[in-house]
């Protein structure tokens, strides 16, 4: 029966037919940016137990952008990036030419819209086999810096590959000058809001967030490609400890992304008639019944609210509507992890209830199993393939974001033949639209005058807490954003006591706006 529902697949519906996941040595001995994507891709096309060589006929290889080659990010100032064209260093490491070469933009969404836009392709006929790998090598590129070694792994094959993304800059220069940059700066801002929102302690939010993120690390530590495979209790991750220090109140160290990693994946997309002509096994197919991307407010300070995602929430709702399912119908998630927050709000758009007993991951998670850059999310899609081929028949959601809960991506998978025409991508324009033409409040630059804080962070420097971010409203309702003068007492007071909705008085000196609490 299964076998006739594979031979009813359309010749032109893309197909996942391999993946991998690739875990490199640690430290200065561990591989280059290319030799990371290489081992990946082999991995993936060794996957696809094909009886014909599924290398020789690809089509297009795609990359996703490593840190070290994003603009003004700090590891691109630290090292000389030397790979102008990465997918055909790829192709000619594994021997081959392709017609398409495809590199994205910075952003962790960016795995789900290539492969959004390589299954369109296939459908459309323009590809027929594509390689998608991303990875980072910043464990290895770092730990050679630290020590004084060369870094010197250019590589330069010539062309300039096609571009897929938004390099749109991650927030306004004004936000940027108050310290909206480091993601973890920004998430805790999303913390306290969500915390704000639910009328919780600050004591009652650090338990949600250690049994939530305990889970993820239990998950990690029986991962074979996690980079870090230690439990860790909830006690561990919300106790402040040399080991565990404060980085953004209220998040400790065990709480944020790990990007220092030797990590990589790749996946093979095909079309049903080249897998077929390929010989690659039905047992091996997975399909994409539904993918969508859309954007939030692109400037946090523009947003209505910092505990919430209209664009998770669409595309949620996009793709159970065009895959005819519903949340209930989800076996296995991957929730985008890089900060608790991000999973709470994912959470919470796409309808899973709060003490579901499903899993929201299947890798362990960005703090736990690793964050490589923008491709955490090839890592997860291949660790749902696997998950999806040992559990026939079940469906997996897989969500991306990049930036600050800015960009967005989701996916839904399943061994389940896909029958009928393939047309699964959402369009997204209008959707998007209506996200762009939300109301919310009016944000001004120069803020002076009495108000409150919204939602606030405390960052903090191994030596202790250097800045505050404060998001509040003039008495008028417009927003700002401030921070404070750089008072040791008054930041350890800011962590230690309820500050949300705490009146104050802000005035807008020299370039910043400083904020100081009644």
């Amino acid at each position: 029966m299964v076998k006739n529902l594979y031979n009813n697949v359309n010749d032109d519906t893309p197909v996942l037919v391999g993946c991998s996941q690739y875990l490199g040595e640690k430290g200065s001995g561990g591989p280059n940016f290319l030799d990371i994507l290489k081992s990946a891709s082999i991995k993936a096309l060794e996957d696809c137990n094909s009886e014909i060589s599924v290398t020789e006929h690809l089509d297009a290889i795609s990359v996703i952008r490593f840190v070290a080659d994003t603009p003004n990010r700090s590891t691109a100032t630290a090292a000389s990036w030397g790979y102008p064209n990465m997918p055909r260093s790829l192709g000619n490491s594994l021997g081959i030419t392709v017609p398409h070469e495809i590199y994205t933009t910075t952003g962790g969404n960016s795995p789900q819209l290539v492969l959004n836009e390589i299954c369109n392709r296939i459908k459309n006929g323009q590809l027929e086999c594509a390689l998608l790998a991303g990875g980072e090598a910043l464990d290895t590129l770092i730990s050679r810096m630290k020590m004084g070694l060369d870094t010197d792994w250019s590589d330069d094959p010539g062309g300039k590959p096609e571009s897929i993304g938004s390099d749109r800059d991650l927030g306004s220069e004004f936000e940027q000058r108050h310290g909206v940059f480091d993601p973890s700066a920004v998430y805790p801002l999303f913390a306290n809001s969500i915390r704000g929102n639910e009328g919780k302690s600050s004591k009652e939010h650090m338990d949600d967030i250690g049994r939530l993120f305990s889970r993820f690390s239990e998950v990690a530590s029986n991962n074979k490609y996690a980079w870090f495979k230690t439990h860790r209790s909830l006690d561990e991750i919300v106790e402040v400890a040399p080991e565990n220090r404060m980085i953004g109140f209220p998040y400790t160290k065990y709480m944020n992304s790990i990007m220092r990693v030797n990590q990589s994946a790749a996946l093979v997309v095909t079309s049903a008639k080249k897998a077929r002509e390929l010989g690659i096994p039905e047992s091996k197919w997975i399909f994409m019944h539904a993918g969508a991307c859309l954007n939030d407010i692109w400037n946090i300070t523009d947003r209505r609210n910092l505990h919430s995602s209209p664009a998770i929430k669409k595309c949620s709702e996009a793709v159970f509507e065009v895959s005819n399912l519903s949340q209930v119908d989800i076996s296995f998630f991957d929730l985008y992890s890089c900060f608790p927050s991000a999973v709470q709000i994912a959470r919470k758009e796409i309808g899973i209830p709060e003490k579901d007993s499903r899993d929201l991951t299947v890798t362990g998670g960005l703090p736990y199993y690793g964050g490589p850059g923008s491709a955490y999310v090839v890592n997860s899609v291949a660790s749902m393939m696997t998950k999806l081929r040992n559990n026939p028949g079940k469906f997996g959601m897989v969500t991306a974001n990049g930036w600050f809960l800015t960009k967005h991506g989701t996916g839904i998978f399943s061994s389940t033949p896909f029958l009928g025409e393939w047309n699964q991508i959402i369009d997204s324009s209008s959707l998007q639209k209506g996200i762009d033409n939300e109301e919310h409040p009016e944000f001004l630059e120069e803020a002076n005058g009495k108000g409150f804080i919204e939602t606030y962070t405390v960052l903090n420097s191994r030596e202790g807490p250097s800045k505050a971010i404060i998001i509040g409203r003039l008495e008028d309702g417009k927003r700002f954003i401030a921070n404070t003068k750089k008072d040791e007492n008054l930041l350890n007071r800011m962590m230690q006591n309820e500050m949300l909705n705490t009146y104050g008085t802000v005035n807008f000196e020299g370039s910043r706006n400083i904020f100081q609490p009644d």
